[in-house]
Order: C-alpha cells, then structure tokens, then sequence
C-alpha cells in the first residue's frame, strides 16, 4: 500500500478525498461527492454542485442506493435506454440528506458504499464506434 491512497478489495479511495471529509468537521463545510464520464471520483462543496451539474436542485431527478440513505442526483434528459435498460450517461451528484430533507456532509464510509456502488454497475457501452461510461440504474 502506497500512502496516497487506501484499498480495500478492489476499491481504492484518493488520500484527498479522505483528508477532505476530515476537515469538514471544523470547517462546517457541506461535502458531496461527483463523477462524470469524463472526471474521476471527487469531493465537492455544495457550492461547486452546480458547475458540475446545472440542473442539482431544480430539474434534477434522484436515485436512492439501495439499501442506504445516500442518493444520486442526475440530469433525466441524460438517461439512455437501451435493451430496457436505464443508464445514466452525464454526471452525477452523490448527496445525504437528514431527517427534514436538508443536505448533509458525506461521510468516508458513505464514499466507500458509493465506490461500491460503483463497482457492480459502472458498465461501458459502444455508441458509434465510441466508448460511453455509464452508471446502470437497474
């Protein structure tokens, strides 16, 4: 294991976005997480939201992670169906909400159910000879 990052079966977690969580607890900071076909993994503020997706918080749709309280938000105009399935082809948002419905900071565990999350349903398709990341929603 190298110092920059941390591994756990096949999921790695970026150093940075470990101090990052770290330091929301005295800067009070909110921390989301976002990834995009062409960005890697990476913690944002909540005011960072909209430069990576426009749409967070206005005409954005939802996703729960099963089995957590964690949710991806994403643009529904960026959904491809193909074979009667849905994929999530543009960035998306990973967000915490608390009870009231208020945005919370992530935690590093969350980060790591996400990366999971991840890992079982980031598949990539071929559209006209192109490779498209995407997230299968099913």
């Amino acid at each position: 294991m190298n110092n920059t990052t941390i591994r756990s079966e096949k999921v790695t977690i970026d150093m940075h976005i470990c101090s990052t969580l770290a330091e929301r607890r005295t800067s009070g900071e909110v921390y989301l997480a976002a990834i995009a076909p062409d960005m890697e993994l990476t913690v944002i503020t909540l005011d960072e939201v909209s430069d990576i997706l426009p749409c967070f918080d206005e005409d954005d749709a939802y996703l729960n992670i099963p089995a957590t309280s964690l949710l991806l938000s994403y643009n529904p105009k960026q959904v491809l169906e193909l074979g009667g399935r849905r994929y999530l082809t543009g960035p998306v948002i990973l967000v915490r909400a608390d009870m009231d419905g208020n945005i919370i900071s992530l935690t590093i565990d969350e980060v790591y159910i996400f990366q999971k999350y991840l890992e079982s349903h980031s598949v990539t398709l071929m559209v006209g000879g192109q490779k498209m990341p995407c997230i299968c929603m099913e």
